[in-house]
């Protein structure tokens, strides 16, 4: 406790450095200061960080918070290790509160959080649960790579936006077995292709893991473009990208601040039945297809 009061110490330096400010505190509950003041709430969504000058200001208070945000983004482990948590009267949502911060840190489309013993997909930055099992991800790989080889945009398929160009006799079967099972999910063509290439990345990494002797894996290839951690001796962060050329540096660091806060939220989740038991996720990801 002490040691990670002196470090966020060490941060409010930082920040009055940084900000030319006077003072800075850390500050939690009450009222949150009016919009003249130079402030920013923390991703523990509990704690907010206040700056004060004596004089006048060196930027306007827009830009200064911008900054503000720019140096405390990458302590938020530091800042949650101040006290312990209080369970999260959601956990699930706070987990996917959490990756989607990662997410917009990084750049990232989809930041997910996977393991390699269940079929769970224990959280994703999307909030939004998938309706396909494990081997509806399987065909669904399957897919995309047969319509990769005859040069077809399955999305466009898929979401009925495509013309009517007739599909080779497999790819033929497997894409009304798709539909069926995403009933109940709109998904436009750019929505299904983002879901397709999702799938490709878990396939790709569940397939690495078998790997012994790394708990780090990246990828930059179009349409299958991650980089992923393995954390808590089982779960894997896994953060897909669409831009092949992302900063496997700028990601990493990122990642490296974020795990032990998502650590925390990932085992602060209730038990789950991996076959539909109560709070468990839809989606179910064993070893997929590699494409």
């Amino acid at each position: 406790m002490l040691r990670a009061v002196e470090d966020l110490q060490r941060i409010l330096d930082l920040t009055c450095k940084e900000l030319e400010a006077d003072d800075a505190h850390l500050e939690l509950g009450g009222r949150d200061p009016g919009d003249d003041v130079v402030w920013c709430r923390l991703p523990d969504g509990q704690h907010r960080i206040v700056v004060f000058y004596d004089g006048e200001r060196p930027a306007s208070v827009e830009a200064l918070r911008d900054r503000l945000k720019l140096v405390v983004g990458g302590f938020s482990s530091t800042f949650g290790s101040v006290r312990p948590p209080r369970p999260p009267s959601n956990p699930r949502r706070s987990l996917d509160d959490a990756l989607d911060v990662l997410a917009n840190q990084t750049g990232a489309r989809e930041v997910l959080v996977v393991d390699e013993t269940s079929p769970i997909v224990w959280g994703t930055s999307t909030g939004q649960e998938w309706p396909e099992d494990v081997h509806d991800a399987e065909r669904a790989v399957e897919a995309l790579n047969l319509a990769r080889q005859a040069g077809i945009d399955l999305g466009a398929h898929l979401a009925g936006e495509a013309s009517k160009t007739k599909l080779p006799d497999e790819l033929a079967r497997l894409v009304p077995e798709l539909l069926a099972a995403a009933e109940g999910v709109a998904r436009d063509a750019s929505a299904w292709n983002a879901q397709l290439e999702t799938f490709a990345c878990v396939s790709a990494l569940r397939e690495k893991a078998d790997a012994a002797g790394s708990a780090r894996w990246a990828e930059h290839e179009p349409g299958r473009s991650f980089l992923a951690r393995g954390f808590g001796g089982i779960y894997w962060l896994l953060l897909v990208f669409d831009d092949p050329g992302f900063s496997e540096l700028h990601a990493e660091a990122a990642m490296i601040h974020a795990a032990p806060w998502i650590e925390r939220l990932v085992t602060s989740l209730p038990p789950v039945d991996p076959d539909g038991g109560p709070g468990g996720r839809v989606v179910k990801l064993r070893r997929l297809r590699p494409v």
